[in-house]
């Protein structure tokens, strides 16, 4: 249960003047003084509620510094006593009310402003029994009963200022701060790297030199965007301000401290909010066993102090979240560096490099990557060494763009694995992505990536289910592994479910024999199969056969409607540039390699395309939508 009370900083100074007016004078026979007792620790939480102080210098509800404490210090899983004391911009009444509070029987005493630190120093001594929580501040000065805090705001600013890159069209972002100093500094510095990292051309900052002058932040927003700014973000108090003019011209805002999205519903993208409440439960913990400071505590993203809360009514493009989420994880576990952080992105287009084995407009593997490059929302410059079966060809080919200077070679083939793992280690500048595969191989400079091929393949074999008359269906298989056996296996269990009586699965041993697919499908048809599906670059020749034979075709890593526009039913087509621009996000953040990554139905990096110009009989699309709604959302497993 939480108590909470109110006293303004006038107040405060008139009950601390009358209680010492009290004791200088008190009357009657004085007796002696009585020898010093020895003041033991606090043991266990007193009976009744912990009574808690927050002085803080602007209002409780500023949706800024101070709230984010009020707000931690009611999250407390404890039964808390809170009085408050907020607007001490003075730092005299501040110091004021901390002794006030100190006197009254407080039993933790929150300072909550740097500028507070010299008048505690005077304070704390005088109130041995009173816990001390000061911050933003990295250490104690020496003093035993108090605890300070700070934020590793620099974080939270990183992943703001690179979804901030995402959004500029003029790639100018500004930046309103007030005192160059604490937590608004680092937040503000974070976000410059972030956001230059993630391909802004400039942060334009102005510090308006006040935590709380509102007018001022209105007037350096004012001025931001008379200078080409297109996205903005700030800290302190004061930002009400800025975003009143952010809102006014419709220019997105990131938050800090406080989660700002009731500012400007439509324009706050995400909010680095301060959970101060995870290292206030350690400080009380320690108090409860005596221990009443003397130690300094961070909040950061690993820790869950700092939480990036996205404003779910603002819609970011396609993979920006994802891409945010993915920094957060680097950062947490220490791959990115956000407080040493340096720019990746050079001048000039990113060159990148496909190495791949098959044809690059095969309908198949090969362009479901090719297609995805060029999909990307950044200026690329593409080399492309396609038709590389043999692999000691496709390891010359990797070799040699790295050589030649490229940012970043994708070594589209599981066979590619091993080559790849002599040859990235000699080039540690260079970002390789390899796939399929679902893990690094340990190499700090590769990104892996596969298909939940699965969960397509299910899709279309429940939707091939209620097409067939004679209930056998056929699959053309190349070599028995990677996103091929996925795609089969998901595509079998559709079909069954779905009420076929037998699916007939031929691996042709190849992925390449155009040949083989087709007297395969031949086979097929020969054993009454009347619908067909088929995965790797050699189906070509299986979708001949059945466009001759007129027998409905399923597709899958490209959409494979130009090969039969009257029998391809739909294609589950593969979106690399989802995970890609995740990759390419750490990458600019100076993260090489290191993750394993994912395209599915949920993330968006597996689409099913229907064809239009292919009837299906009634209720079978939205059966298949309503498939694909309960894969995305875990209520169907396609594994199983």
């Amino acid at each position: 249960m939480k108590r909470q009370r109110r006293l303004s900083p006038s107040i405060l100074v008139m009950l601390g003047a009358l209680a010492f007016a009290g004791v200088a004078c008190g009357g009657g026979d004085a007796e002696e003084p009585a020898a010093p007792a020895t003041t033991a620790a606090p043991t266990a939480v007193a009976a009744g509620p912990l009574r808690v102080a927050i002085v803080a210098p602007s209002a409780s509800d500023d949706l800024a510094f101070s709230q984010s404490m009020v707000d931690s210090v009611n999250a407390l899983e404890r039964d808390v006593e809170l009085s408050i004391t907020d607007g001490t911009f003075i730092v005299e009444d501040a110091a004021a009310a901390i002794r006030g509070y100190a006197e009254d029987g407080n039993d933790v005493v929150i300072a909550h402003g740097t500028q507070f630190g010299a008048s505690l120093m005077e304070i704390a001594p005088d109130f041995p029994d009173v816990t001390f929580v000061w911050g933003t501040a990295s250490d104690t000065q020496g003093l035993d009963n108090v605890f300070a805090y700070a934020p590793a705001a620099d974080e939270g600013g990183y992943v703001n200022g690179s979804i901030a890159a995402s959004l500029t069209d003029s790639g100018v972002i500004g930046v309103v701060g007030p005192i160059e100093a604490g937590d608004a500094v680092a937040y503000i510095n974070g976000f410059e790297a972030g956001a230059l990292a993630g391909g802004a051309s400039e942060v334009n900052i102005t510090y308006t030199g006040s935590f709380g002058d509102v007018a001022l932040a209105a007037e350096a927003a004012e001025a931001h965007l008379a200078n080409d700014v297109d996205v903005l973000t700030g800290t302190a108090q004061m930002v009400v301000g800025a975003v009143g003019v952010a809102t006014d011209a419709g220019v997105p805002w990131f938050g800090t401290q406080a989660n700002q999205t009731s500012l400007a519903p439509d324009l706050v993208v995400a909010s680095q909010v301060y959970h101060w409440e995870v290292v206030l439960e350690e400080m009380l913990a320690l108090r409860d066993g005596g221990v009443l400071g003397g130690q300094a505590f961070e909040i950061n993203l690993a820790n869950g102090g700092l939480v990036i809360e996205f404003n779910d009514g603002f819609e970011l493009p396609a993979g920006v979240r994802d891409a945010a989420e993915a920094m957060i994880e680097a950062i947490t576990n220490g791959t990115v560096d956000t407080s040493n952080a340096t720019p990746a992105v050079a001048a000039g287009p990113l060159r990148v490099a496909i190495v791949a084995p098959s044809a690059s407009d095969d309908l198949a593997f090969s362009q479901s990557m090719v297609d995805s490059v060029n999909a990307l929302e950044r200026d690329v410059e593409l080399s492309i060494t396609d038709g590389t079966f043999i692999v000691e060809d496709a390891a010359a080919a990797i070799r040699g763009y790295a050589e030649d200077g490229n940012d970043v070679v994708i070594a589209h083939g599981t066979q590619f694995g091993a080559s790849l793992m002599e040859i990235a280690p000699d080039f540690p500048d260079v970002t390789f992505v390899w796939g399929t595969a679902s893990d690094t191989q340990g190499l700090d400079n590769v990104f892996a990536y596969a298909p939940a091929a699965d969960e397509g393949g299910y899709v279309n074999g429940s939707i091939a289910a209620s097409l067939t008359d004679s209930g056998v269906i056929g699959v053309v298989g190349p070599i028995e592994a990677g996103d091929a056996v996925a795609y089969i296996n998901g595509f079998e269990a559709g079909a069954l479910a779905g009420g076929a009586s037998e699916v007939n699965i031929t691996y042709t041993g190849s992925f390449g024999d155009v040949a083989l697919a087709a007297e395969a499908a031949e086979a097929h048809l020969a054993n009454d199969v009347d619908v067909l599906t088929g995965t790797a670059q050699m189906v070509v020749g299986a979708v001949g056969v059945a466009t001759d034979a007129g027998v409905p075709w399923f597709g899958t890593q490209a959409n494979q409607t130009s090969l039969a526009p009257d029998l391809v039913v739909a294609s589950q087509v593969y979106h690399w540039e989802v995970v890609l621009e995740e990759m390419l996000a750490l990458r600019d953040g100076g993260v090489l390699g290191g993750q394993a990554f994912e395209i599915n139905l949920a993330n968006g990096g597996l689409v099913i395309e229907f064809n239009d110009g292919f009837e299906l009989p009634a209720g079978v699309r939205d059966a298949a939508e309503a498939m694909i709604e309960a894969i995305t959302n875990g209520t169907v497993s396609t594994g199983s």
